[in-house]
C-alpha cells in the first residue's frame, strides 16, 4: 500500500509539472508572436512616416532591425547624426 502511494503522488507530481510546462509554453508563444506582430506595426509605421518625409523633401528615417527594436537601442544607421540639435534657451 505504501508504494502505491509513492507512486500515486510522483505520478500526480509529473503530471502536474508536465500541465505546468504546458502552460509556461503557451505563453511563451502567445508572448513571442504579439512582440512580432507589434514589430511589423512598428515597420508598418515607420514605412508610412518615411513615406511622408519623403513627399516634404526630408531624408527618410532608418528603420531598425528586429533586434535592435527589440533592445530599444540606437538603429545603426547614424541616427543621432540626422537628428537637429535642439536650440539652447540662451539663443
Amino acid at each position: 500500500m505504501k508504494k502505491f502511494l509513492q507512486r500515486a503522488v510522483a505520478i500526480l507530481s509529473l503530471c502536474l509539472c508536465l500541465y505546468g510546462c504546458i502552460a509556461a509554453a503557451a505563453a511563451y508563444g502567445v508572448s513571442r508572436h504579439r512582440t512580432h506582430q507589434s514589430y511589423r506595426e512598428y515597420v508598418a509605421n515607420m514605412e508610412e512616416a518615411n513615406r511622408k518625409r519623403r513627399d516634404q523633401g526630408l531624408e527618410p528615417l532608418p528603420i531598425a532591425s528586429f533586434s535592435e527594436w527589440k533592445k530599444g537601442g540606437k538603429v545603426s544607421g547614424k541616427l543621432e547624426e540626422r537628428e537637429t540639435p535642439a536650440p539652447s534657451p540662451g539663443e
